[in-house]
This record gives structure tokens, sequence and C-alpha cells, in this order.
């Protein structure tokens, strides 16, 4: 809980900073993301989840460019019932197998809006790090593992605000996240489909 608490004081300070120095105003985006195992993170977990939110503030620097920070938590599972995996060249273990992924992204973003008004069209990227812990349980035991990630993530999107003089709309944006490999971990990937509230401020 304490390394918890850590991540979203770094993003806190993140997002002020960013308001801070912002001209002319930005957004917050409070999203609800669904998500879609890709490539190896699928050897792990191949099952989609609807469990996760993210926090972003963007700040614009000029009139059709944004930059700003997003924090988020992700959980993947998958349950894979009473199994059987090999243990070394000639044995097996027996049990009921559920698998964990949350993972937590913090990352500094850029956004190009192609348009300004009630629908704003933009393309963008993020680029930091993503804290994955990964769980793989057979029946009581379980071996894990935990890493940063040095991660980027591209996206397309669309704001639309409730009205010409709203301030209040819906941020909708498909999300291509990559975690590296590290030393002791592999490459995660996943699409993540994204939808919320955007608050112009």
């Amino acid at each position: 809980m304490k390394r918890v608490k850590n991540i979203f004081v770094a993003a806190a300070m993140l997002f002020l900073s960013t308001t801070a120095f912002a001209q002319g105003g930005g957004m917050w985006n409070f999203d609800w993301n669904m998500a879609f195992p890709m490539g190896s993170t699928t050897d792990f977990v191949n099952q989609p989840t609807l469990r996760g939110f993210s926090l972003e503030g963007r700040g614009y620097v000029t009139d059709q460019i944004t930059i700003g920070g997003i924090a988020g938590w992700t959980v993947f599972y998958q349950n894979n019932g009473w199994t059987q995996e090999p243990v070394g060249e000639t044995g097996t273990i027996h049990g009921y197998q559920r698998r964990y992924l949350n993972v937590m992204p913090i990352m500094v973003t850029g956004h190009y809006y192609f348009s300004q008004g009630s629908i704003m069209p933009y393309i963008g990227a993020g680029l930091g790090t993503y804290y994955i812990e990964s769980r793989d349980f057979m029946g009581l035991y379980y071996t894990q593992g935990k890493d940063w990630h040095f991660g980027v993530a591209p996206e397309a999107g669309v704001v639309m605000y409730l009205g010409s003089s709203s301030n209040t709309g819906i941020n909708l944006n498909f999300k291509y996240n990559m975690a590296a490999k590290t030393k002791n971990e592999d490459t995660y990937s996943w699409l993540g489909i994204n939808i919320g509230i955007t608050y112009l401020f």
C-alpha cells in the first residue's frame, strides 16, 4: 500500500505542475479503461478486462497542443480452472489456476487537436513508466513478478463537449500500451479503449 500511495502522490505532483505552467487553461479527464491483451501478454492472460480507470490532466501550451500527465490502474484476471502444469522433466503439478496482472502507468503526455469547438479529434502519446505486478496462483501457492517498465502509449481520440457553451464533455480514445522488457520481466502490451468525462478549466 505504501508503494501505491507513493505512486499517486507522484502523479498528483505531476498534475499540479502541469496546471501551473499551462497557458490558457486545460482539461481533466476521468476515464473508465477497457483493455485487450496483445502479443506476448496473451501467454499469461488472454481475457479482456473492464476493470480499469485513469486520471489525466492536460494543459494548453498552444491553441492546438497540450502537455500533461496520466496515472491509472488496470487489473487483468484469468481463471483457468483445474489444470496441471509440468514441473522439471517428468513431474506435474495439479491445482486451481488463477492469474492476475496489475498495471499502473505514470506518464507524461502530449496531444495535438485537429480542431477547436464542441467536437475535437486528436492524436497523442504518453511516455513514462508502467509498474506491473503479476501473480500466477496454483491452488494456495503462487509465483509473483513485479517491476517498473519503460513504456510508450500512442493514442487517437475525440473530445465531445455537451453543448457550445459547456465545459463538460465526453472523452473517447483508443490507446496502444507497450511496456518494454526488463531484466526480470517480459514485454507486456494491450489495446485500451477508454471513455469518460472531460472537464475544461
